[in-house]
């Protein structure tokens, strides 16, 4: 499960009209006349979530209106202009091989249905137990904990392209109870705890008994790391392909009849016959569907001429014991056979690695992503009761950020306010706090500018002071400059200006794309940062763990990678005293790579420098990220 939260404002019609509309075309052959718009559920820290009934339309409206849709009445004071948040809503999803997997097996698509129905559950009574609302005068408010919060689920099996793509639309109300009365749900809260919700969704489903023995007995194996079905994972993007065509020519024809037909919306009817009409431009020929049977006919014919065939072979090969665990072609963990501690290291090394500072929801979305990855097959109450305790034990291992004086951790901090670190990170940062503070206190002697060649010598004033102060012998440098004011030409000048005093412009950027551009204007080599550090032996493993090899011929020195030796940097990548290393875009280096950076550059000798650049920041502070990681992915060598 993947995907952002969306908070919805505006009139509960259009709400109702967005529901509607947001499916795909072709699910217009699953839902027929009459079927509910929505699934509702309460629930409570308590009593947990229980079903509430089916919603039809008239009732949604009522429900996303904020009134009871039972009895009418009102919860609470309602606002009623066009900025009222009236839910939040996130997407119940997995990998489209899923939805393929489903396409050819009945038993797999119930299967699948009933494991997003139970993970829709369980994110809403994680939610119940954490969601919060602010009571008190404004300018005074608190957060407390909520005692009721009402969710519905809304169900779809294609995406808007036309494709297979069964997934839940989960919509929490703003209206929560608390403290007596109805208020409003703290979205801040639940936006911040959005990892929690993506993990607690993938990790229910990933492990869901009922789903993987429906794919075991078809002889499915899901890739643990990456929830694919390894089997059909090969045609998703051919399949997806295949739904564009049909797409694209809808919305050609749409394009045409609205040009023809000025202030006027199509029907149901024509919408059908544009959708035929797709089917059969797209693949002339074949099954154009008319109903929900005709369409999964459809889809699969397109699976057999991509190249799908089922291995009957392999069909029905799973292992089920007295536990109820089911294997297919790999080994089932149990439980009690996890290492606890050792997960526990790996979560909060993979939350060090992506930020600097996290919270509880953090925590438990990487808790629920590390036990989907495991293999773990296990019912609902078990898995929970797992990712509680690897949660609390994580907890346990991260370090407050807001203490008092004397080191006691605050109280009363709002659980989706990121106030958690961990020893390894405040240890990385002290390192290059002090680091960036030694090389501060050594004072830049600026060089002599002399123009010498084209085009330097249209440097305006503040590009020859720039140039003169990287030519010189400064060793820590903060350049900022907005796009379009030079930067570029300032720095092929201090390229021209360094070598001529025998030194180099070592260019490094946080991505390989940029060190291309960056070579490319500057008219000389750059490197990614991650290259740089790997070429000084610097390795991390997907935990973001990170490692540095020391060059010899002993097993110990050997790269983990490739088990070759490691010799040491190679001659492109070797610093120099007197050499500059100038990080462009430094703002977007996550923690560990601008350590490594900073370690390269201090053992390089005492006349080595390092400079730091930043574009479209209005203020050095921008750039704070040298010591707090991006929350982009762990960097990669190029």
């Amino acid at each position: 499960m993947h995907g952002g939260l969306k908070i919805y404002r505006g009139s509960p019609a259009a709400a109702r009209s967005y529901v509607e509309a947001d499916r795909g075309r072709a699910d217009d052959y699953y839902l027929g006349e009459g079927t509910g718009v929505a699934q509702r559920y309460l629930a409570s820290p308590e009593a947990g979530v229980r079903h509430g009934g089916t919603l039809n339309g008239d009732a949604y409206e009522v429900w996303v209106g904020g009134y009871d849709p039972d009895m009418g009445g009102a919860k609470g004071r309602l606002r009623a202009d066009d900025q009222a948040v009236r839910f939040v809503e996130v997407v119940v999803n997995g990998p489209k091989s899923w939805s393929l997997a489903a396409v050819l097996h009945p038993e797999i698509a119930a299967a699948y249905d009933g494991a997003q129905d139970r993970a829709a559950e369980q994110i809403i009574g994680w939610l119940a137990e954490h969601a919060t609302t602010r009571v008190g005068p404004r300018g005074r408010q608190v957060q407390v904990p909520v005692q009721q919060i009402e969710a519905a689920v809304v169900r779809h099996y294609t995406s808007r392209a036309g494709d297979p793509h069964r997934h839940l639309h989960l919509q929490v109300n703003a209206r929560v109870f608390a403290e007596g009365t109805w208020r409003g749900l703290h979205t801040v809260g639940v936006r911040d705890a959005l990892d929690a919700i993506n993990g607690i969704g993938h990790a229910a489903v990933m492990t869901d008994p009922g789903f993987r023995a429906a794919l075991a007995t078809r002889g499915y194996t899901l890739d643990h790391e990456s929830g694919e079905v390894a089997e059909l994972v090969a045609y998703v993007g051919p399949f997806s392909a295949r739904a564009a065509q049909i797409a694209r020519n809808i919305d050609r024809y749409e394009a045409q009849w609205r040009a023809a037909n000025p202030g006027a919306e199509p029907g149901p009817k024509m919408r059908r016959a544009w959708d035929g009409r797709a089917w059969a431009d797209a693949r002339p020929d074949k099954v154009i569907p008319a109903d929900g049977t005709q369409l999964l006919q459809a889809w699969v014919e397109e699976l057999t001429e991509l190249g799908y065939r089922p291995d009957p072979q392999v069909a029905g090969r799973v292992a089920v014991d007295h536990a109820g665990l089911v294997g297919a072609g790999s080994a089932v963990l149990r439980p009690g056979a996890l290492d606890r501690d050792a997960a526990v290291e790996t979560i909060v090394a993979q939350l060090g690695a992506r930020r600097s500072g996290w919270n509880a929801a953090d925590v438990r979305g990487e808790v629920e992503q590390l036990i989907a990855r495991t293999g773990l097959v296990a019912q609902a109450a078990v898995r929970l009761e797992l990712a509680e305790d690897l949660t609390a034990r994580a907890l346990n291992a991260c370090v407050p950020l807001l203490t008092h004086r004397d080191g006691v951790p605050w109280r009363g901090v709002p659980e989706h306010v990121r106030a958690l670190t961990s020893p390894a990170v405040i240890e990385v940062e002290a390192d290059i706090t002090t680091r960036m503070i030694a090389r501060a206190q050594e004072s830049p002697v600026p060089a002599v500018f002399e123009a010498v060649v084209e085009p330097v010598v249209s440097l305006d004033v503040a590009q020859r002071e720039v140039v003169a102060a990287l030519a010189g012998t400064g060793t820590l440098l903060v350049v900022e400059g907005a796009a379009g004011a030079g930067k570029t030409t300032t720095l092929a000048a201090a390229r021209t200006a360094l070598g001529q005093q025998g030194h180099r412009l070592v260019v490094v950027t946080p991505t390989l794309k940029a060190a291309t551009v960056a070579a490319r204007e500057l008219g000389s080599r750059a490197f990614s940062a991650a290259w740089l550090a790997h070429q000084y032996g610097y390795r991390w493993d997907d935990h973001g763990v990170w490692t540095r090899l020391e060059p010899g011929q002993r097993e110990s020195h050997r790269d983990p990678h490739t088990g070759k030796a490691y010799d040491g940097p190679s001659p492109a990548a070797a610093l120099r005293a007197g050499d500059l290393l100038l990080v462009d875009e430094a703002g977007m280096l996550d923690q560990d790579t601008a350590r490594a950076l900073l370690r390269i550059a201090d053992e390089a000798g005492p006349g080595s420098r390092s400079s730091g650049t930043a574009t479209n920041c209005p203020q050095w502070a921008a750039v704070g990220s040298l010591t707090s990681p991006s929350a982009g992915p762990h960097p990669k060598p190029a």
